[in-house]
């Protein structure tokens, strides 16, 4: 096919998905569906990601895109990730806030890195004596991180190690979901379609950091599909020294996986004065209280992440968001 008619296929497959993304972020769908993703309906979600396969992929195994200045390789199968981040709007203002973090920090863990959308944005923004370590599990997506980070030459500040990370040193065993790369979990009813499980070495933030002779890191970021709670108990020491942190919250998923949100929420703000809500429409960082995210409906779609943080320079630097 000629480049040109490549080109003008994938422009409209791209417009097509915004399309879909804008009206599934519209408050009258919102209001409709009750606040949750039309992306839900089974039959939406898959037209979502033909359009993707047959415009933007083409049909290959795999499927490159520019992204915030860097080169990201993924899996054509996965439903949500690779999809938006080719249409630019992948987790767009939580790694704005993670970039922008990143530059004023120099060391950074990240937990459940998948592919290395975070890592890489983050470690091309940390200073030059800046390193980050990448945590990831799954030998699909330990691959494409290894590739992506060598392909925007990164390998002197990204440290990629495949293995879980909980409360201890172990191991884990990883269900894998046959519908997106970043829905894998500890847990199986988190998945969605089974894909198998594999079972894998698992550390603690505080032994890996030992083990190696590291300080505490400046950024921590946990995504782990509901076992972020295990996560932040095996980093008793470096909570210590207040990184800010960036997790998810979603309390069905962390039930499922053994866990409980109100514990995980105990433990934070036990540790940190400044603790925001992401709110994804509206771009902004909103003060929250620990009996704030306990109100009904204040978990939901798009006000699932959360911000802790626990240094003055870490709240300056993310101002423009916050009206602390």
């Amino acid at each position: 096919m000629p480049t040109s008619m490549k080109r003008l296929r994938q422009t409209l497959a791209i417009g097509l998905m915004r399309a879909a993304r804008a009206a599934n972020r519209s408050p009258l769908v919102r209001t409709v569906l009750r606040g949750r993703s039309v992306r839900r309906f089974p039959l939406v979600n898959r037209l979502y990601h033909t359009v993707f396969r047959l415009g933007v992929a083409a049909g290959d195994r795999d499927v490159q895109a520019r992204y915030r200045g860097v080169v990201l390789t993924g899996p054509v199968w996965d439903a949500t990730i690779m999809p938006s981040i080719s249409a630019g709007y992948y987790e767009e203002f939580e790694v704005r806030v993670f970039e922008r973090l990143a530059s004023v920090s120099r060391s950074i863990v990240d937990v459940g890195a998948n592919i290395g959308a975070y890592a890489c944005t983050g470690a091309a923004r940390l200073p030059q004596d800046g390193r980050l370590i990448a945590f990831e599990p799954v030998p699909e997506n330990v691959a494409y991180l290894r590739r992506n980070v060598a392909d925007n030459q990164l390998g002197g500040r990204v440290t990629v190690e495949q293995m879980a990370v909980g409360a201890a040193s172990g191991e884990l065993t990883i269900h894998l979901s046959g519908e997106q790369s970043g829905k894998h979990s500890a847990a199986a009813a988190n998945v969605g379609t089974s894909a198998g499980a594999v079972t894998v070495p698992m550390t603690s933030i505080d032994a890996y950091l030992d083990g190696n002779d590291l300080g505490p890191p400046d950024v921590v970021k946990i995504d782990v599909e509901g076992y972020e709670g295990f996560v932040l108990q095996g980093a008793a020491q470096a909570l210590a020294s207040a990184p800010t942190l960036l997790f998810e919250l979603h309390p069905e998923l962390q039930a499922n996986c053994g866990g409980d949100a109100g514990d995980l929420l105990d433990l934070v703000f036990a540790h940190y004065r400044w603790v925001f809500l992401v709110d994804e429409l509206n771009n902004v960082l909103r003060p929250c209280t620990r009996a704030d995210l306990d109100a009904p409906d204040a978990i939901g779609l798009y006000r699932s992440n959360l911000v802790a943080i626990g240094r003055r320079e870490h709240l300056d630097a993310v101002r423009q968001w916050h009206n602390l």
